[in-house]
């Protein structure tokens, strides 16, 4: 298993490079990138579901406990992603928005994350799926939140803020013993392709909503400014929040 931390590692860093993190690093304007954050909401919502799924086909004990752990961990994160959409857009996307062809990257990327739940043969393969969502997530909360920090937006969040990011690290020393648990692990022959392939698709499946994201954004900041900006009410909202 050793190795397939490796390959995810690598792939981490790959995905790292992605124009939409380089967006983030420019400190790109406010209203050029607060409307691809809707655009998260199919994956958002289906990502408790993966969780849930995914646990209740694992055999082993041991690594049914980390699935466990991981489902626990994020449970209710979906609650303030919405509370975070709330204030940035003044509303949830509803059902027609979310089925609509301006979210087809996003739903098509999540249906790839949610067939491996169903494709995967092995405990095994089931773990890697869970380790590659998590790498991926390390690298957009970093990211996110310190870009709404440079930003000024300290107190108003709580999905895309350095909240989540904390909640995250206060299990620490449990991520700390699996990762451990698991590099001693020694899989069965024909193991480590499977789950390197497995890592692959699923890396390709988020770098396929991120290019998605990332010409939300290229296309917002050709736009001309509206009369009152999204990023005109994450900021005003920001400025209630310290002033009480």
């Amino acid at each position: 298993m050793k190795k397939i931390q490796a390959h995810i590692a690598d792939q981490q860093l790959g995905f790292a490079l992605h124009p939409l993190f380089a967006r983030l690093r420019r400190n790109d304007p406010l209203r050029e990138v607060l409307p691809f954050l809707s655009h998260l909401s199919f994956w958002v919502m289906a990502f408790q579901d993966v969780l849930r799924l995914n646990e209740s086909r694992f055999h082993d004990p041991t690594l049914k406990k980390i699935a466990r752990h991981h489902r626990s961990e994020d449970a209710g994160h979906d609650k303030w992603f919405l509370a975070d959409l709330l204030k940035i857009e003044g509303q949830n996307p509803d059902m027609r928005a979310l089925f609509s062809s301006q979210h087809a990257a996003t739903r098509d990327a999540t249906y790839a994350l949610v067939s491996e739940v169903y494709r995967a043969g092995s405990d095994y393969e089931r773990i890697v799926l869970l380790l590659s969502l998590e790498s991926t997530g390390h690298i957009f909360f970093e990211a996110i939140a310190a870009y709404f920090e440079r930003m000024g937006v300290t107190q108003s969040l709580q999905y895309f803020s350095r909240h989540h990011i904390d909640v995250e690290k206060s299990h620490e020393v449990f991520e700390h013993q699996m990762h451990a648990f698991l590099d001693t692990i020694v899989l069965p022959e024909g193991e480590n392709a499977s789950c390197c392939a497995l890592v692959d698709r699923a890396y390709q499946a988020f770098t396929l909503m991120f290019d998605h994201f990332e010409n939300l954004c290229r296309k917002q900041a050709s736009q001309p400014f509206p009369s009152e900006t999204v990023a005109e009410r994450l900021l005003s909202h920001e400025a209630h929040i310290r002033a009480a």
